[in-house]
């Protein structure tokens, strides 16, 4: 059977063939997908190949658990094995995977050049632009860490909402890691000393692009330059990722509410775009109040992108319910989130009961007032806050309410 690298197919060496599964045997281990990572946690040091089983293609377990071994230290050698297809690949490597071992029959049906093409091919977006021959790469240089302990990197795609809302895309550095729903501080290099702030990242871990949603302030530090963001324009984007809004923050349960209001739209604008949210949860509602019917079009668009996405798009389908208000402008949903909340109508429209410390968790993003709120009635339903190092039953991203 061939193995896939970057380099294209090779063959698995003899003596990386005869490992029994779910055993570890001469410092090789197979796992399937739905195997604990924690179970192997004090044994990671000791082992040069991990293999993981994907039993499916549309089962994306193995990816997070490939993220889980990574995080936990394991620095050996990491295979994918099984129903893994060339459009996944990208995502394997970002997940941690080294190559990936696929049958005979899918290695006629998707040769080499499927796998190691412009599409497939775990390279920056610069680097498939230099290859596609594309006129815009000399405007677009990736460039790497500067003295400040930052990264250069260049504009790919500006969209305008509305006068105050627009979103952005820009390169992404090779070695910048994050997961989904973490936040990063950016800034524009037109100041002696550039100013920074905190913006949730709206793309998922697995994209080769970093995007991110903003309001315009006319007079704002940053904004007020930010907003004037072209194609090929450079942003600053420091080289650590944080935050609590990740799903790594939440104990299991059956049901995850995402609340949003205005630009917190972002980080989960990520979450239902990664795999791991729908391994962990059986539904994911996402709320999102604005004012007006034009500033919920992002949130529309990023349920729309995760349901049409080849990575999560069935189980978005089945698992993921968007219910956005509007909090001025006349529509078929009027009010704040909380008011649906505390009169019940969130879930008599659903046909969901009501919060519950046993089955629901939740994220929280938004206006200060609405994070207090909604914190109050998460914890009047006995849900208790939880954070990277202690999970809970809700989070909130403090970087933005304090």
């Amino acid at each position: 059977m061939p193995l896939v690298t970057t380099e294209g197919f090779r063959l698995i060496p003899s003596n990386e063939t005869s490992v029994s599964a779910e055993s570890i045997n001469d410092r090789f281990v197979n796992l399937s997908g739905d195997a604990q990572a924690e179970a192997l946690r004090d044994k990671l040091a000791d082992l040069d190949l991990i293999r993981i089983e994907f039993g499916s293609f549309a089962d994306g377990r193995g990816f997070s658990l490939a993220k889980r071994l990574r995080n936990y230290g394991y620095k050996g050698h990491l295979r994918a094995s099984g129903h893994v297809i060339s459009d996944q690949f990208r995502y394997a490597l970002d997940c941690g995977f080294d190559d990936v071992e696929i049958s005979d029959e899918l290695a006629r049906r998707q040769p080499e050049a499927d796998w190691v093409s412009d599409r497939a091919t775990p390279v920056s977006y610069i680097e498939r632009l230099r290859g596609r021959g594309s006129s815009i790469v000399a405007q677009l240089k990736e460039k790497y860490v500067s003295q400040d302990g930052v990264f250069e990197q260049q504009v790919t795609h500006v969209k305008h909402y509305t006068d105050g809302l627009f979103s952005f895309r820009v390169t992404r550095p090779s070695s910048f890691r994050f997961r989904s729903g973490e936040f990063v501080m950016i800034g524009m290099p037109n100041a002696e000393k550039p100013i920074f702030r905190a913006y949730s990242i709206a793309s998922p871990s697995w994209d080769d692009e970093l995007e991110f949603y903003s309001i315009k302030v006319p007079d704002g530090p940053l904004t007020e330059h930010l907003q004037h963001v072209a194609v090929g324009d450079t942003v600053l984007v420091r080289k650590k990722a944080t935050g609590t809004l990740v799903a790594d923050a939440l104990t299991p349960a059956k049901r995850l509410y995402l609340l949003a209001t205005g630009t917190g739209m972002a980080p989960f604008a990520s979450l239902i775009r990664d795999p791991y949210v729908y391994e962990k949860f059986e539904q994911v509602v996402l709320t999102h109040s604005c004012r007006d019917h034009n500033e919920l079009t992002y949130g529309r668009e990023a349920v729309g992108r995760a349901k049409a996405d080849p990575l999560v798009g069935e189980a978005a389908q089945r698992k993921l319910i968007f219910y956005p208000t509007t909090t001025r402008e006349t529509g078929p949903r009027m009010g704040r989130i909380t008011l649906h909340i505390e009169t019940g109508e969130l879930f008599r429209s659903l046909d969901l009961p009501r919060f519950d410390a046993a089955n629901d968790r939740a994220m929280i993003c938004g206006s200060l007032p609405m994070v207090h709120d909604t914190k109050a009635l998460l914890e009047a339903a006995g849900l208790t806050e939880g954070s990277n190092s202690r999970p809970g039953d809700f989070v909130v991203e403090r970087a933005f309410v304090e």
